[in-house]
């Protein structure tokens, strides 16, 4: 068992000082919502609302009240039993748009022959649970272009389907009735993200306004979303871009508690930084990764709330160990109560590309992980000391060869799939020891496609799915 108290990355004074200034911020510079109906909500409820500006005005005892709602406890403290499997489940999301093929290292927009071999290798690789829409097909018109996502996926696999993006609120009424129908249940919202980002500095654009509208409607939980980056569109001080998120999370989820106070909310901040040499964001950065951490302590400590920081972007644009590292950097904040373990989904670029050899490379650091976070049972059994006693009591001390060994081995050890614990085999070999091992889970992705064998999938239910495109795409776009 591993536990502990969570470290403070700042003081309660630092905590007030920042709650201050993002409630003076809500009431003085306000939240701008480019949707009528909605400011029309926040007026209702309080809020002063400048038309001309698409501009509310929230008051302190607004967020008090909203606050007081939702606030539940979150543990300060981290708890982790002993327990580890050799396996992993992954599942597939994220709507990236384009695809980066190995070895040839091509970088472009997916076509539908790669939606469909990703839904292949999904279906076909143990290790993937959840068939979701990773790819956002570039040859697919946008208007219906994640209900035929969805339709392929149906007719590609029986594993449980999960969701991508949904941008345009004309998706979400049709994704739930797909959804319904693939899993029988009424009301059925899993292909449906919750989160909504807000866009820096404080404002909602219209597209985001009528999304957000239409999921609620609908019941689905919200998680308001906040991607400042500092020294671009936040301060490029932490504590100011810091200061933002906090202030747009509040905004978000006081128009939520409006619209519909039912309904549960949480957060994901995904801050970046603006690098001033390069002109890149950033979101890899470790000065990002303090801005995410320091929001999500904020909110958990002064009400309570979860934050998620998303610790998957990396800024990495090739598959291997560089993009690993950029990934498992993020778990250095686990004492201050970041997941203890990798976010397996294959993403490059900050979202853009998605890539099934960096998958499959994640999962593998990922169970050395949960190797670790598993830890070791204390018993006479596991401390062995007659075994110890009877082995030296030998003239050579060998343990390789008792029943003590083969009875615990595998349940004590984790042994790499990839990668490569052999002895030095020369100059050749090991310089290209990390291609070597790319090309190998690149040949286990194509042999996953390639062994391809369609399940048995009710016909009838294609058949329904099939009409909702149908009928969604003569809506939109005839």
């Amino acid at each position: 068992m591993i536990t502990g108290e969570f470290w403070k990355l700042q003081s309660d004074e630092a905590l007030q000082q920042i709650e201050t200034a993002a409630f003076t911020l809500l009431q003085k510079v306000g939240f701008r919502i480019q949707h009528d109906l909605l400011l029309d909500v926040m007026e209702s409820g309080g809020c002063s609302v400048s038309r001309a500006e698409n501009r509310c005005r929230i008051p302190e005892r607004l967020i008090h009240e909203m606050l007081e709602h939702y606030e539940r406890n979150v543990s300060n403290s981290i708890s982790i039993p002993p327990r580890w499997s050799s396996s992993m489940r992954l599942r597939h999301s994220g709507s990236h748009p384009h695809y980066l093929d190995w070895p040839s290292g091509e970088r472009r927009l997916a076509t539908k022959q790669d939606v469909e071999n990703m839904a292949k290798m999904a279906h076909m690789l143990s290790e993937i649970e959840i068939v979701g829409r990773v790819l956002t097909c570039g040859e697919i018109d946008p208007r219906i272009e994640p209900l035929w996502t969805t339709l392929l996926l149906a007719q590609t696999t029986d594993k449980p389907i999960g969701e991508g993006e949904v941008i345009y609120a004309a998706h979400v009424e049709p994704l739930i009735r797909m959804g319904e129908i693939i899993s029988g249940k009424p009301g059925d919202y899993s292909l449906i993200p919750g989160c909504d980002f807000v866009a820096s500095p404080l404002t909602l654009k219209r597209t985001q306004a009528e999304c957000f509208l239409e999921k609620r409607r609908f019941g689905v939980p919200f998680a308001c979303g906040s991607m400042p980056i500092s020294g671009l569109n936040a301060p490029v001080t932490i504590a100011g871009t810091v200061t933002l998120s906090t202030a747009e999370i509040l905004a978000g989820w006081t128009m939520s508690y409006l619209v519909n106070p039912e309904v549960p909310v949480g957060a994901i901040v995904a801050s970046g930084t603006l690098d001033m040499r390069t002109g890149s964001i950033c979101f890899g950065s470790p000065e990002a990764l303090l801005q995410d951490i320091a929001t999500m302590q904020f909110f958990s400590r002064r009400y309570g709330i979860s934050v998620w920081p998303a610790i998957n972007y990396t800024d990495c644009k090739r598959p291997g160990f560089e993009a690993v590292y950029q990934k498992t950097l993020p778990l250095v904040g686990i004492p201050f109560g970041v997941q203890r373990n990798l976010v397996c989904d294959g993403l490059l670029s900050a979202g853009q590309d998605y890539s099934p050899v960096q998958q499959i490379l994640e999962a593998e650091i990922s169970k050395s992980l949960d190797r670790f976070w598993g830890g070791f049972e204390v018993n006479s059994e596991t401390i062995a000391v007659e075994l110890i006693e009877e082995v030296i009591a030998k003239s050579e001390a060998n343990f390789l060869e008792t029943d003590h060994t083969l009875m615990h081995h595998r349940e004590e050890r984790w042994y790499p799939r990839w990668m490569d614990r052999t002895p030095w085999q020369g100059t050749p070999v090991e310089v290209a020891a990390e291609t070597r091992i790319l090309e190998y889970i690149h040949q286990y992705v194509c042999q996953a496609i390639d062994s391809y064998c369609p399940p048995d999938i009710d016909a009838a239910k294609i058949s329904e799915l099939r009409k909702v495109v149908e009928i969604s795409e003569k809506e939109l776009i005839n």
